[in-house]
């Protein structure tokens, strides 16, 4: 005969067993660790175990010592001056000089480590090769530590490829314009600090950090995202922006993989048009 100790350790398998968890809306379903990609965010989002040996690799971390055998190093920051993107003519030109073209299949991985880590740099990346009209890129969904950990080679030298012509197909679509966001067409979302917020921020701005779409430095699984954009709609577009752009690039890559409308902006264009 079975003992109410022994039915609550039962229970207790059982529930681990299903690997459950309940929402904020006390609503029951399958961990988000247990899920499996859907296809909208494995086209944007890789694992370590569907990167092919025709997928061109960039490491856009700073002063790396490590790479991905194979891969190209470009640090995020050599496409910046000054907080901001430099032109279009001079980052194709880095791009091509390192052998890059819009043909390539790219996988862009990396952090920036003085930073603290996380994924935000590798997604301002993909936020640029978007501009640029590069269609066939995706961001590791993982670290070069779990590359590793799956058994994959690692080098302590980047790979040099002979320089090639890359040809831009520019589209303004991804970015949003001071005028769009004063607009009031757009949702607008301050993914800067909850401090930074509360001191200032843009009329109407809704508070989503950069931080809560983010766990032990890779972005969440498909369902706790919903749950961190559950107030936003995807019948209204959305606008994200923090200080430059790059900590907002990793919500903004998170609500496009979930199919909202969003475009990326910075606090800094808002402050110097005010200005004026």
């Amino acid at each position: 005969m079975l003992t109410i100790a022994s039915l609550l350790v039962l229970a207790a398998l059982i529930w681990g067993s299903f690997n459950l968890w309940v929402s904020s809306d006390g609503l029951i379903g399958k961990s988000s660790a247990a899920q499996e990609k859907s296809h909208e965010f494995k086209q944007m989002l890789v694992p370590v175990a569907d990167v092919s040996s025709s997928d061109l690799l960039l490491d856009i971390s700073e002063n790396s010592t490590r790479h991905i055998q194979g891969s190209i190093a470009i640090p995020y920051d050599n496409f910046m001056r000054d907080g901001k993107f430099m032109s279009v003519p001079e980052i194709t030109q880095i791009l091509g000089d390192a052998g890059i073209s819009r043909n390539d299949s790219i996988v862009i991985y990396g952090e920036c480590m003085p930073c603290g880590g996380g994924p935000a740099p590798a997604t301002f990346v993909y936020f640029m090769m978007k501009v640029l009209g590069h269609e066939r890129v995706r961001v590791l969904d993982g670290t070069i530590e779990d590359w590793a950990a799956a058994g994959h080679p690692i080098a302590s030298q980047s790979m040099i490829r002979p320089s090639v012509n890359y040809t831009p197909m520019f589209t303004a679509d991804p970015m949003a314009s001071y005028d769009y966001v004063k607009s009031g067409k757009a949702r607008i979302v301050d993914a800067r600090s909850s401090h930074e917020f509360n001191l200032s921020t843009i009329p109407g701005a809704i508070n989503i950090p950069s931080d809560s779409v983010v766990f032990n430095g890779t972005i969440k699984k498909e369902t706790a995202l919903k749950e961190v954009f559950a107030n936003l709609s995807k019948d209204e577009p959305v606008v994200v922006f923090t200080s430059t752009g790059i900590k907002a690039s990793v919500v903004w890559f998170s609500l496009k993989m979930l199919g909202y409308d969003a475009k990326l902006y910075s606090w800094q264009d808002w402050l110097a048009n005010q200005a004026k």
